[in-house]
């Protein structure tokens, strides 16, 4: 690739990371430090065996630097750290723009929210970019989880995508899965078992309206007198903003039914 044309590709980089979170942002984020990983232990491979001794040294180390730097440098402006100050922005501008609407203190999440969504094997470090927002009258909490594994795992952070509203479940609890290949890992909530349940009379009105949901993988579940929607990425506002309506419809269909199975 020619200078110019990697400049182009920079350029283009930085201003799509000025711009916004995107839709894949976490995703995204989460890659920096492996690719950055692979990416100079290649490099140091083909330095070994493209450079004879006894320079071979001397340009393993030099590769070996470069990738740190530019790795510590790419951390710095995509890592998750840059990408939690993005969404932060969004969604306070986005705010300002929405009447009653307005961001809340980072902190722990709501035990009743991890207790209906959270999947298997993985802990709530922290709640963070919350924002709230009345949705025709009804209240909408939006924010970001950093969900860390059980102890004994070595599985790396992750961040997930939840949206909250009340409703009037009783005892009912169910999931609805959005998008396919639902794992434990990503979205499923640890309660869920192959098990047959018997189905609340508004489910099926609750399914057709997810079916109008367009999403990236993610899991509804309303039970507990809310409704949870815990999603695998995407946190720009519209995103946002389209989910909220989603559980804000399907709390009206719950509390529609007037009797809960």
């Amino acid at each position: 690739m020619a200078t110019e044309d990697l400049a182009g590709v920079l350029a283009d980089r930085f201003a799509r990371l000025r711009a916004g979170p995107g839709r894949r942002t976490w995703t995204a984020a989460g890659a920096v430090l492996p690719v950055t990983a692979v990416a100079t232990i290649a490099g140091c491979c083909a330095a070994a065996g493209l450079v004879r001794a006894p320079a071979r040294q001397v340009a393993v180390a030099a590769v070996l630097v470069v990738g740190v730097v530019v790795g510590a440098l790419w951390q710095r402006v995509a890592g998750v750290g840059a990408a939690h100050a993005r969404v932060a922005s969004a969604r306070a501008a986005f705010a300002r723009t929405w009447r009653g609407a307005g961001l809340d203190p980072d902190g722990a999440a709501d035990p009743r929210d991890t207790a209906l969504a959270l999947p298997r094997g993985w802990q709530v470090e922290a709640a963070r970019g919350r924002l709230h927002l009345p949705v025709a009258g009804v209240p909408v909490r939006c924010e970001t989880w950093v969900l860390r594994a059980l102890p004994g795992s070595h599985r790396a952070r992750r961040r997930r995508e939840v949206v909250v509203t009340p409703a009037p479940t009783g005892a009912a609890r169910v999931c609805v899965p959005i998008g396919t290949a639902a794992d434990s890992m990503l979205v499923t909530p640890a309660w869920v078992s192959g098990r047959g349940q018997a189905e609340p009379g508004w489910l099926p009105a609750v399914r057709e309206r997810v079916a109008r949901h367009e999403d990236l993988l993610a899991a509804l579940s309303v039970g507990d007198d809310r409704v949870v929607l815990l999603a695998l990425d995407d946190p720009r506002p519209e995103t946002t903003v389209a989910r909220a309506r989603l559980v804000r419809d399907v709390a009206a269909v719950v509390g529609a039914d007037g009797r809960v199975s």
